[in-house]
């Protein structure tokens, strides 16, 4: 069980290197019960994208080298369709599984707020039940507007920084959809470059754990393209598309935990729930202390 003096308290206002620290801290002091977690309802979509992937790549890898094994133009069509499904079922479920990622970090830091003691998954299970179907339609329309928005002079990054509180708000304050954009809006206002600034610094570290995770993914590419690798090249580049895949999609982690800071240092910036929390903990500690010497 995890100790009260060892509890982050999240609601808090926080500089930009308290955010940075309290991060780390947080993944560090909840690393098991968050990851049994994310084992649980973030791996397994994160698994079924990188199979897919690979299955796209040796098929892709095959037709760059001619060996492709088609008898006829028939064969050479098929063989591509199946490659584009490979594809587009890939994409799908790389962008479910990162919203996923997403919703299981913040409804684990909002049972973590909520609850005492370690987090178990099914109290996750209970906030990603309710939001589950919300976050992905609203994640895919948000995405497709915001790639939109990136030809209208570079506002589809402002827009793009705005809604990265999306999910944590649309879980913690169980908002609908348009109740959610708005509460972004107004919770960026004036923090908009603090938000961007640590966006990048988190997205830098991830990066790092993303291309190292592809080192493996590299080589086995480099090794079929010498014909290194003949026989079995295509179970090799699946196996390390998939681990590849399932570290970047959980490297998400760090940045979703950073926003997640970000958000309750603005809530308490903006409307101080938690001075009002800690007001009202004290007041109801006098009253029953009073009670308590009136007997």
């Amino acid at each position: 069980m995890l100790q009260p003096s060892k509890k982050i308290n999240l609601r808090e206002e926080r500089d930009f290197g308290e955010k940075l620290n309290a991060t780390f801290r947080f993944i560090r002091l909840n690393f098991k019960s968050l990851f049994k977690s994310l084992l649980l309802y973030a791996v397994p979509v994160a698994l079924l994208s990188g199979i897919f992937s690979g299955l796209h790549q040796a098929r892709l890898f095959r037709n760059l080298s001619g060996d492709n094994g088609y008898d006829s133009f028939g064969d050479y069509t098929i063989g591509q369709q199946i490659t584009s499904v490979n594809y587009l079922v890939s994409a799908f479920l790389s962008v479910v599984s990162v919203l996923i990622v997403y919703l299981v970090v913040y409804a684990y830091m909002v049972a973590y707020q909520d609850e005492e003691g370690e987090v178990q998954p099914s109290a996750v299970w209970d906030h990603l039940k309710n939001n589950l179907l919300k976050v992905i339609y609203s994640g895919f329309a948000l995405g497709i507007v915001t790639f939109l928005s990136f030809f209208l002079l570079g506002f589809g990054i402002y827009l793009g920084v705005v809604l990265s509180f999306f999910i944590m708000v649309m879980v913690r304050e169980e908002l609908s959809m348009i109740d959610t954009i708005e509460r972004c809006f107004y919770l960026i206002k004036r923090n908009w470059w603090a938000t961007f600034g640590l966006l990048i610094i988190v997205g830098f570290i991830q990066g790092v754990i993303s291309w190292i995770s592809a080192l493996p993914w590299g080589l086995v590419m480099i090794l079929n393209a010498t014909q290194v690798l003949n026989q079995g090249n295509s179970f090799m580049m699946i196996i390390s598309s998939t681990l590849a895949t399932l570290v970047i999609n959980l490297s998400y982690t760090i940045s979703a935990v950073a926003l997640g800071f970000q958000y309750y240092n603005l809530v308490e910036q903006k409307d101080g729930i938690g001075l009002m929390e800690q007001a009202d903990l004290i007041g109801r500690h006098d009253l029953s202390s009073t009670n308590e010497g009136d007997y």
